[in-house]
């Protein structure tokens, strides 16, 4: 809600804003492909996916169309969350490999022309990280004292934290500590941009201890660049100054400090935040924000592919339907999309990119419950291919690998271990993931034998995995279709299906139409002479002119991109 205060006054306050950084040039052409290492390719057999194992598949990565890889935390953890409770930040988990293994697949990747990007977990530890550890025991003077944000007094419970929730620990310190998401994460502590003199524990920004956990965090990000790394994305970036106002000017102060020093010392690298608020985020200095099911994009993203209602009965892996506009039922709405969307693009353009990825280690597959075929696939891939925005696709995605709902909960995964599940290579029990006993796999594959399979699409130029291939190669050679390519919204925004719209550079304009109901659908478009279709089936396209205007039929299910004559 104060996000939506503030909106306003935030637009007419940006041009002052967005003047921290300027992001690579490189990531005008970047194009990311999202690994999640335990499932992405085991090459030891011990059924968990590796870094090793990654580095064997770089040609595939590259022949795809991406450029870029992303890849979920990879250093020692305790996985009570999958990786992202972490006991040591300087090195690489045992389960994916070393840190020698990490360079070597950095060098590698840039050999090819990829970059790496990594996890940077920065608002907390796992509560056996050695950090922790030390401040728990209740030594005043102990180094990492004050890296947690600790309360005086284990008697009375604390007020209720804006986010996270205070946990009364075992330890010898007297005082509660403060989690960010579950209890085994404490927060680490970068202090209250207004402190409250009432509550002893809450320090201010440049007090002893927060003071050393952003130098910590520096350190972190430098020894990780220094070996080559080219980026992070950045969980949970909104959150680590605590008791923040509503225009985030704390967590503004902490980013504006550690994107200038970056800018001084790595201004080739990249950071990509987890805060589902374009217009926050890039003007704090990143250079992605992630929309994804939170933030805005608890309408903008769930209204356009979330077809279930979340949580409904997560164990049996039955969900109830809910209207979504990617459906071939036809019953959702694009305009809580594109409404947002026109506005965060105008006030972000040349700054940043606000993205939307297919899919994440946190979000449903594309391929889920009612939305299932191919073609409904591909249909949705055209859509996050062609918009104005650096492309994120998460593994699998590219050959329509399935969300499966009710698998088993581990490592803290609960539902979300339906989009973790291994990397469907080729046939066979353990789909060319893994040389271990089916036994032995970090999580089942899917059991259906007609899965998907990399082996089993790459010959077929109707493949959902030749479609998205042949995207990213259109998206690459045509700079109007490219990440800074202009784009304009054509069609109606009140009228659902289909979706039109326009990209464009100096000297050419394309028209997307995409159309993910069963029925066909029209649209009346003006200042367009003629359309000549350059991808997609031009039999699912009719057009007619009439005046200054175009009327547009697209066939049901269905995407085309059109060259403006």
């Amino acid at each position: 809600m104060k996000r939506i205060i503030f909106f306003f006054s935030f637009m007419a306050l940006a041009s002052n804003l967005f003047a921290i950084r300027n992001y690579p040039k490189w990531l005008e052409s970047a194009a990311i492909y999202h690994i999640y290492p335990s499932s992405y390719m085991d090459s030891n057999g011990d059924g968990y996916g590796d870094l090793e194992g990654i580095r064997s598949r770089l040609d595939y990565v590259k022949d795809l169309g991406f450029n870029t890889i992303w890849i979920s935390p990879v250093f020692c953890s305790k996985f009570e969350d999958g990786g992202y409770d972490i006991t040591d930040f300087y090195k690489i988990d045992p389960r994916f490999g070393t840190n020698t293994d990490l360079v070597n697949l950095v060098n590698d990747a840039h050999e090819k022309g990829i970059k790496v990007c990594l996890d940077l977990v920065a608002g907390h530890t796992s509560d056996k990280h050695p950090w922790f550890l030390e401040s728990a025991n209740g030594d005043p003077n102990g180094h990492y004292a004050d890296y947690y944000i600790w309360t005086k007094g284990k008697k009375t419970t604390p007020p209720k934290p804006e986010r996270g929730g205070w946990v009364k620990n075992e330890y010898p310190r007297d005082g509660y500590y403060l989690m960010n998401y579950y209890d085994i994460q404490p927060a680490l502590n970068y202090g209250y941009y207004q402190p409250n003199p009432e509550n002893s524990w809450e320090q201010a920004y440049n007090a002893p201890g927060p003071k050393a956990v952003r130098q910590e965090i520096k350190n972190i990000i430098s020894f990780w660049f220094d070996k080559g790394v080219d980026g992070f994305r950045c969980d949970l970036a909104w959150s680590l100054v605590k008791g923040d106002d509503a225009e985030f000017h704390g967590v503004r102060k902490l980013w504006n400090e550690i994107f200038s020093w970056q800018a001084e010392n790595y201004p080739e690298t990249i950071f990509l935040s987890e805060w589902s608020s374009p217009i926050e985020a890039i003007s704090c200095g990143f250079d992605i924000d992630i929309i994804r099911h939170n933030g805005c994009g608890k309408t903008m993203y769930r209204d356009l592919v979330h077809n279930t209602h979340r949580n409904t009965d997560p164990e049996t892996g039955i969900y109830q339907p809910k209207d979504c506009w990617f459906d071939r039922a036809g019953k959702g709405q694009f305009s809580s999309f594109v409404e947002p969307f026109i506005k965060i693009y105008e006030v972000t353009k040349g700054h940043g990119f606000p993205c939307m990825p297919t899919s994440s280690h946190d979000t449903w597959r594309l391929n889920r419950n009612q939305r299932s075929t191919p073609e409904e696939l591909k249909v949705a891939m055209t859509f996050f291919l062609t918009m104005p925005w650096v492309p994120i696709v998460y593994y699998g995605e590219e050959i329509g690998m399935r969300s499966m709902d009710g698998w088993p909960f581990i490592e803290g995964s609960r539902d979300r271990s339906a989009q973790r599940t291994p990397m469907q290579w080729e046939a066979g029990a353990t789909a060319g993931f893994s040389t271990c006993d089916p036994s032995k796999l970090y999580l089942p594959i899917d059991p259906d034998p007609k899965r998907p399979t990399v082996a089993g699409q790459i010959d077929d130029p109707h493949s959902i995995l030749n479609w998205t291939k042949g995207l990213l190669a259109l998206r690459s050679s045509i700079s109007a279709l490219g990440n800074t390519g202009g784009w304009k919204f054509v069609s109606d925004p009140q009228q659902a299906y289909p979706a039109v719209y326009e990209r464009s550079d100096d000297h050419s304009k394309y028209l997307i139409i995409i159309n993910p109901r069963e029925k066909s659908a029209t649209a009346s478009i003006e200042g367009y002479d003629r359309l000549e279709v350059i991808w997609g089936n031009p039999q699912n396209l009719s057009v007619k002119k009439s005046k200054d205007k175009l009327s547009l039929r697209i066939q049901g299910v269905s995407s085309v991109i059109c060259k403006v004559l």
